[in-house]
């Protein structure tokens, strides 16, 4: 479906002048039957390519196997299914099986009522557990039917959860060393991991494990406060800054959570239900001590803010405390983070102002998207014991096109557009002085959930109302959700409190006092931002946006969001890009190095 225009050339060369030789080892990658299913292909090596299945089938969070995704791996290394020697998959059912029976006996009166949930969710919402045990002895089966007329050699490996969130964050790094700690809602039975990664090898320190779970309990509490499944944790992130800190609702939700001396941490579990139940996350006894649970995200009370303020806050209170006890165990200076947690960008953020660490690396597809790449990479460096050579300089790993693919949607279009040569940055910038949106369509696509200057909507952060506009004519979201700011890396320490590199927009830091109200768009109500820097390498189009932009305002620094309307996931398609352009109320389109404009619009291209 995605036609690959920068395609690796070395690839293709090694195939057509050696077409019988396999001079390198090719793992593909995958994970399926939970949400977010994606697919990672390593050549010799290398990560070549890495894509989640939504942005192909365009369902969002989609939990199948992505057969979409797998296939693209395929046509971008050009290579056949014949051609892979391993396929890697993210879980491991064994780690569960002596478990189970202890589980089940412990709630024996919910399981009936677990068994028949089954049947109401889909896969994306349902217990993980049940559905990997339900498919994993299919799954070779089903990739040999995918490709019926190829003779398969590939082996098959079921690997441990966290240990391939652990690969996909440390194997990429920079690091010969570091602590590892992962953290999610579950995997198998474990919920967080700590680590140390030396060279090709990855080493458990200590884990926590089900039913405590950080992710698990962030979760209950968005759905106490009446956000969906999935999507709840992060729009509960940015809704936690209209609570206020420090109050009593936080100091008795704090005595639901214990540190402990190991460095990690327990939950009294009869306050929450999301250990035998998707119907809620929460028991009746919290909600007689927290208030009833809301059925609809939205018209919340100062005290409801207070309860998401103090479960942000009991979320940064435990990271804090076990990357710190992380620090002390291994003496190590370099950390690595990944899982589902690892995109709570505010308390990323205080890992990086308390100086635990001086340097991090946290995978951009720290959720289970990113696991499809840990699990090649484990395999191909803690088991294969194969060379470290890829370092993730860059998460443009998906799909990309040609200007054939950008004429072919426009044309297809009614809009009017012009092809120009290389000053659509400094006609961009000047559109975005004036206040316009932006839709910005450049390279390959990000792998993770997070735009990252490819797959972006972009605005001025000076514009009084930009915020609301965005939020209520472009993105058709809700209110009181936050946008990212993209800054030039070297002006990062100018605007905000921390200079840390952020490439990959995990790390929230707050406004500098001098630039408070002069950037409205991007402050949040805390006055804190999800910052992305670029540096002079990573995004070469992007860089020479915000350089325009500063030429033209003073300031290197712009509104970056994702480039999707509200329930659809990130545009993957020049088509696609073209179409949410049409609908939504952006005012151009750069796409390459094209421009687009509205109907109403065309003689604005005359200025190009």
């Amino acid at each position: 479906m995605c036609k690959q225009a920068d395609c690796v050339s070395s690839l293709k060369l090694s195939i057509i002048f050696a077409p019988n030789l396999q001079p390198y080892m090719n793992i593909l990658g995958f994970n399926a039957y939970g949400h977010d299913s994606a697919a990672s292909l390593i050549v010799d090596n290398k990560v070549v390519f890495a894509c989640e299945e939504e942005r192909i089938n365009r369902k969002k969070h989609y939990g199948g196997v992505p057969e979409a995704s797998i296939r693209e791996c395929l046509r971008f290394a050009g290579l056949k299914m014949a051609d892979i020697d391993h396929v890697t998959f993210f879980w491991k059912p064994s780690i569960s099986y002596a478990k189970i029976p202890v589980y089940m006996l412990k709630f024996w009166d919910k399981v009936p009522n677990l068994i028949r949930e089954q049947r109401d969710f889909s896969v994306e919402e349902n217990l993980g557990m049940l559905n990997y045990l339900g498919h994993m002895r299919k799954l070779p089966k089903t990739l040999r039917g995918m490709f019926p007329n190829e003779e398969m050699k590939f082996k098959f490996h079921l690997l441990e959860h966290h240990m391939c969130h652990a690969a996909s964050a440390f194997y990429p790094s920079t690091y010969d060393e570091a602590a590892i700690f992962t953290i999610d809602g579950a995997g198998e039975w474990t919920t967080s991991l700590q680590a140390v990664g030396r060279g090709n090898k990855i080493t458990k320190l200590g884990t926590v494990d089900t039913p405590y779970s950080l992710g698990a309990f962030y979760q209950a509490i968005s759905r106490h406060l009446g956000f969906k499944l999935i999507e709840g944790p992060g729009k509960l992130m940015g809704l936690a800054s209209y609570g206020r800190r420090d109050t009593p609702v936080y100091k008795k939700m704090k005595e639901l959570v214990k540190l402990t001396d190991a460095g990690g941490f327990a939950l009294d579990m009869s306050y929450f239900a999301y250990h035998y139940t998707r119907k809620s996350g929460v028991s009746k006894k919290f909600t007689d001590a927290f208030g009833p649970s809301k059925t609809q995200g939205k018209d919340w009370t100062e005290h409801e803010l207070d309860v998401a303020s103090a479960a942000q806050q009991i979320v940064e209170d435990v990271i804090l405390h076990m990357t710190r006890s992380l620090r002390k165990k291994t003496g190590h200076n370099s950390l690595c983070i990944a899982g589902g947690v690892g995109l709570n960008s505010v308390a990323n953020g205080l890992i990086a102002k308390h100086g635990v660490f001086d340097n991090i690396f946290i995978q951009p597809a720290a959720g289970d998207s990113g696991t499809a790449m840990g699990s090649a990479l484990l395999y191909n460096h803690q088991y294969l014991d194969r060379k470290r050579e890829f370092v993730m300089e860059t998460a443009f790993l998906g799909p990309g096109f040609d200007d054939n693919a950008y004429e072919a949607a426009l044309k297809k279009s009614n809009l009017p557009w012009k092809k120009t040569a290389k000053n659509y940055a400094a006609f961009a910038a000047k559109k975005l002085a004036e206040g316009k949106i932006l839709g910005w369509y450049q390279g390959r696509m990000e792998f993770g959930p997070r735009a990252l200057g490819n797959r972006s909507i972009i605005g001025s952060p000076l514009v009084q109302d930009m915020k609301e506009v965005l939020n209520a004519r472009v993105k058709f979201r809700e209110g009181f959700r936050p946008f990212a700011a993209i800054v030039l890396e070297e002006d990062c320490g100018k605007y905000f409190d921390c200079a840390f590199p952020n490439p990959y927009m995990l790390l929230v830091y707050n406004v500098n006092p001098e630039y408070l109200g002069k950037l409205p768009a991007i402050t949040h109500v805390d006055n804190s931002v999800r910052i992305q820097t670029v540096n002079q390498t990573e995004n070469p189009a992007m860089r020479e946006l915000l350089e325009a932009f500063k030429k033209e305002t003073g300031y290197s620094v712009l509104v970056n969001t994702s480039f999707n309307i509200k329930g659809e996931p990130i545009v993957c398609t020049p088509e696609e890009a073209v179409d949410s352009f049409d609908r939504a109320d952006m005012d151009y389109l750069i796409m390459g190095n094209y421009v687009v404009a509205k109907q109403n619009d065309a003689a604005a291209l005359d200025l190009l």
